[in-house]
């Protein structure tokens, strides 16, 4: 992800091998791993981090994850399901905040995941980013009180790896995932991909969240195509300013009720951000939880089997993380200062957004002028609804007409039956006595 990572020409500089994807075979244009690698896929920059129990201890949760990852594969066929168990374990309200990677390698990493497109292409099917949030929206709005929520740009040309953009001018989040993804289609095509690669700045905006919420319990679901960025000048064992940045956020993020779902889409490669998620040092609770989308998506399998293992790989941790924000005891050292605020949105949504809102006014105008050039409602022809009344019929009849009022609610009025001269002549008998019309009044006036 990011400008200082691979180009599309760079994938054909790999050594190809061929990987598994849910029961067919493809060539990935993945970079091998070194010989020391081979030895332990553990064995990455992150490990020095990890103390010898840490280390034990994340063996025992990785062994729980793998067993309870078969498990969800086995015994859930949709997403009613997967929220019934998440209830079930205890979930009862989450608040949803979502970042999306706007990176340039967005443009490749799809090469052989989505069709040699780029992620964000937006057309008649969902792109990865779409199907994630719809899933993970559906899944998390039965427990979301108010539905709002915030969404977060990064990595484009305006925000590089030190900070976010809020979808809206105004910062105002999401009414749904519907709206969530109305605005992500929006927005897209308007949008320069950029880098590097860094999850910090979503991270702080988002503990930025719970702490103007009264530390009310908060899911950040990032969905991203790669890992953070690792410049091929960072010595080994040593951490990027982008991998040090973002384990920096998420141990202090720890401290608050927080759970960090990272999503991966596209082709990747994965392998450095499982060892992310496995080695993070010491924290308040286990508040990070990575999920290969591409890998769940690719299963040869039923579409929805495939959506609620999708979605509870993603979950699963969230009723245990969420006890264990119970517990907490915020302080104010655990903060680190003044934190940055979201930028608004690049100056092309912005101008997208005001060119939108003349076009609504200009048409609101012109429908309300088109109304008031026609005749008020009270005297137009109950039949035509167009031409005014200028006819009353000979038997004076009127009726009472329910009008609504500001003040109580509704009156009723007594209102002569007239029509226009047009629909009179049609008329033979009275539509309220049904007596024969025997003489038509002309009205002036």
């Amino acid at each position: 992800m990011g400008n200082s990572e691979s180009s599309p020409d760079d994938y054909d500089n790999f050594s190809r091998q061929p990987a598994e994807h849910g029961g067919y075979t493809v060539e990935t244009g993945y970079r091998p791993q070194s010989p020391e690698h081979a030895t332990s896929s553990t064995q990455t920059s992150y490990q020095h981090h990890a103390s010898v129990d840490t280390r034990n201890s994340m063996e025992t949760n990785n062994y729980w994850k793998k067993q309870h990852s078969a498990y969800i594969a086995d015994n859930f066929n949709s997403l009613d399901e997967v929220i019934n168990a998440l209830r079930e374990a205890g979930l009862e309200s989450s608040n949803l905040i979502l970042g999306i990677d706007f990176t340039k390698s967005n443009e490749w990493t799809g090469r052989y995941s989505f069709h040699r497109k780029s992620l964000h292409a937006i057309g008649s099917t969902p792109n990865p980013y779409e199907q994630a949030i719809s899933i993970i929206g559906r899944t998390l709005s039965p427990f979301d009180e108010d539905n709002l929520i915030p969404c977060f740009g990064f990595g484009d040309a305006t925000t590089h790896d030190q900070h976010v953009f809020s979808f809206y001018p105004d910062h105002r989040p999401c009414n749904g995932f519907e709206e969530v993804l109305a605005r992500y289609r929006e927005i897209v095509p308007l949008l320069n991909l950029s880098g590097p690669t860094s999850f910090a700045p979503v991270i702080d905006a988002a503990v930025r969240i719970v702490e103007n919420n009264n530390f009310q319990y908060h899911v950040l679901v990032i969905i991203a195509d790669g890992q953070v960025n690792r410049s091929p000048d960072t010595l080994p064992g040593k951490l990027s300013p982008q991998e040090q940045a973002t384990i920096n956020s998420v141990v202090a993020a720890s401290n608050y009720p927080l759970s960090i779902i990272l999503v991966g889409v596209g082709d990747g490669p994965w392998d450095e951000m499982k060892a992310f998620d496995d080695n993070l040092p010491q924290r308040a609770f286990d508040n990070f939880q990575f999920v290969n989308f591409t890998k769940i998506i690719s299963e040869q399998t039923e579409t929805d089997k495939k959506e609620s293992a999708f979605a509870l790989a993603a979950l699963m941790e969230i009723p245990l993380q969420y006890s264990a924000t119970l517990t907490l005891r915020y302080n104010e050292s655990h903060s680190s200062g003044p934190r940055k605020l979201p930028l608004p949105p690049p100056s092309a949504i912005i101008d997208h957004d005001k060119e939108k809102a003349a076009k609504a006014i200009a048409h609101m105008i012109s429908r309300e002028a088109a109304e008031s050039a026609g005749p008020p409602t009270e005297q137009a022809c109950p039949i035509c609804l167009t031409n005014r009344k200028d006819l009353a019929f000979g038997c004076g009849h009127q009726y009472l007409r329910n009008e609504s009022t500001s003040i109580n609610g509704s009156t009723l009025r007594l209102v002569s039956l007239q029509t226009c001269r047009d629909c009179g002549a049609s008329l033979s008998s009275c539509p309220l006595c049904r007596k024969p019309i025997t003489t038509r009044l002309r009205l002036y006036g």
